[in-house]
């Protein structure tokens, strides 16, 4: 008689396994895509604005401050995983650090091939789920992050341009306005979204129980996940203003480092630049990029930052900054995301 097969066979494991492999595989190639394309122009770019002045900066350059640029482009990773990570143990669903820069990882090179309106969030929810976050809390954890970095964009950044006096540059100026417009058209939004939210919740809560009984298992999940969802922010209410007050400094020290690579790629080329009105400016270039509606705001980002820094920059080195910005800023934390991806998603499975 024939014994029963009680273990699955290699093809078996290898074809219970491919979701995730899958996923890895199509972020490589998209990424690596959008690597070389994007890089290629950036070179294109950087060899045509290369004039007289270009070139007396290329003699004195400071790789010292290159490799400080290349720091700041990748470490807002870190920081952002630090928030997955925080947030993932304050609501009850710990991960590890490993887990938490994975999806960071797969968020970012996600929100490469998409605009930077949608960015990696539906990666970032996939993953979050993956490494053991319930759905209500993983959707909970994307909308406090996306509220930290709006807070940064229309609080902290604000707040430092008017107690730096740099609010008095036109650039700045403009996107301060523009700021002030938005929250006074979405504030009656937001307010009316509170009540639809508050509404909602009273009544679901109400007819939880009732869903949960009467329902299957599909409407169960469900009633699950919105519990989990709403109940996430009622504990943050409760017992988080300190986790809220330091996802906004993890938040400020991401942006902060992402906004300060031009100003390193400037002293790279043997310039001068003032720190604050150069962060700043890049503060305005990031806050524009959210419009741009190509995959990882590409072209939109270099147009929108040659345009906002001239006139800050010596004659003939724009172009070479804006290749520079763009390069540490954006495709090597996309190289470095495709090396790091495989490794962790790898060192998961193995244990």
């Amino acid at each position: 008689m024939t014994e029963p097969d009680s273990g699955a066979t290699p093809q078996d494991a290898a074809a219970a396994a491919p979701p995730r492999n899958e996923f890895v595989a199509t972020l490589a190639r998209w990424g690596m895509v959008i690597i070389l394309v994007g890089a290629g122009l950036n070179l294109v770019l950087a060899w045509q604005s290369i004039g007289p002045g270009a070139s007396s900066a290329l003699d004195n350059v400071a790789p010292v401050w290159l490799v400080i640029a290349a720091v700041l482009g990748i470490t807002p990773w870190f920081f952002i995983a630090g928030r997955i990570w925080m947030w993932a143990g304050f609501l009850g669903c710990p991960i590890s650090f490993r887990d938490a820069l994975r999806t960071t990882a797969a968020t970012e090179l996600t929100s490469s091939i998409s605009p930077k309106a949608i960015g990696g969030a539906p990666a970032k929810i996939a993953l979050m789920i993956d490494s053991g976050v319930r759905p209500g809390r993983a959707a909970s954890i994307l909308m406090l992050d996306n509220i930290a970095d709006a807070v940064f964009f229309t609080a902290v950044a604000p707040a430092i341009a008017f107690s730096t006096a740099r609010w008095r540059v036109p650039e700045v100026q403009e996107v301060l306005l523009r700021v002030i417009d938005k929250l006074g058209v979405v504030a009656p939004w937001v307010a009316g979204a509170v009540l639809l939210i508050a509404a909602t919740a009273f009544i679901w809560r109400r007819r939880s129980a009732t869903t949960a009984s009467r329902g299957g298992k599909l409407s169960r999940a469900l009633a699950k996940i919105r519990l989990d969802f709403l109940s996430a922010y009622s504990l943050v209410a409760r017992r988080g203003k300190l986790h809220s007050l330091a996802a906004i400094a993890l938040t400020t020290g991401l942006w902060l480092c992402r906004a300060s690579v031009a100003t390193a790629v400037i002293y790279g080329l043997g310039q001068q630049a003032d720190p604050v009105l150069f962060f700043l400016l890049q503060w305005v270039v990031f806050a524009m990029m959210v419009f741009v509606p190509t995959p990882g705001a590409a072209l939109g980002a270099e147009a929108s930052f040659a345009a906002i820094l001239d006139g800050f920059v010596a004659e003939g080195l724009l172009g070479v900054l804006t290749a520079g910005w763009r390069f540490f800023s954006f495709y090597l934390p996309l190289l470095f995301g495709l090396v790091l991806m495989p490794l962790l998603s790898r060192k998961r499975a193995d244990g």
